[in-house]
């Protein structure tokens, strides 16, 4: 297991659950060795992201905080593999058409958050999925070149990655496609190299996660 996806694993326990934590439940929980889950914890203690309190119990007192150390200092990019697509219809067909298979997936970037926000996205899907190449095969998507100027309306971007984290507690949306987390999502959204749509997509879903915490933190 990685660096990278341990602390994710842990983190987003942290994130994802409204609840105190043992060293003991965080290894249990997210299957990461105790060692490294002691690393994390540290290292997060030093960043004033978690409370260490009376037996062994750890809290977080502020979630968005860690949300944005972890996004920027120990995101799961740098493991990822992706590659750039082009639908023949609309996204909402494609929507449609990814629901109608069984090939497994997880939607990020702004169409995740418009579907918590209500907002209606400019940009391309970007999608997890174990199988890039299969996935686009089963989509009807065909290849293009990331620098070729196809309308980012109609391209796609596709993620492979490594581990299972993107797909912890997907949830279901209108349209039927699998919808990443809101904390993955968010974390997505709020990378280094974000650009001024996913800046202002993090914030609107950042204030509907604030406003909506019991519906997702639980």
């Amino acid at each position: 297991m990685s660096t990278e996806e341990a602390s994710a694993r842990v983190v987003r326990a942290l994130l994802d659950y409204r609840s105190i934590w043992t060293t003991h439940d965080l290894v249990e929980f997210s299957q990461v060795p105790t060692p490294a889950v002691r690393a994390i914890l540290n290292t997060l203690e030093a960043e004033t992201l978690i409370d260490r309190r009376r037996g062994g119990i750890v809290a977080v007192p502020d979630w968005p905080f860690l949300l944005s150390w972890w996004a920027t200092t120990a995101p799961l990019a740098a493991t990822n593999k992706t590659s750039y697509w082009q639908t023949t219809g609309t996204i909402r067909r494609l929507f449609g058409h990814i629901a109608a298979t069984s090939t497994k997936h997880a939607l990020s970037g702004v169409h995740a958050a418009g579907f918590s926000t209500a907002s209606t996205p400019d940009l391309e899907p970007v999608i997890y999925t174990p199988d890039a190449q299969a996935a686009a095969t089963a989509w009807a998507l065909a290849p293009v070149e990331t620098d070729e100027p196809a309308s980012r309306r109609d391209r796609v971007v596709l993620i492979e990655t490594t581990t299972d984290v993107v797909y912890l507690r997907r949830r279901g949306s209108s349209s039927g496609v699998r919808v990443a987390a809101p904390t993955q999502v968010l974390a997505d959204l709020s990378q280094a190299d974000a650009t001024p749509e996913e800046e202002a997509a993090a914030k609107r879903l950042l204030a509907w996660m604030q406003a909506h915490e019991l519906t997702w933190r639980y």
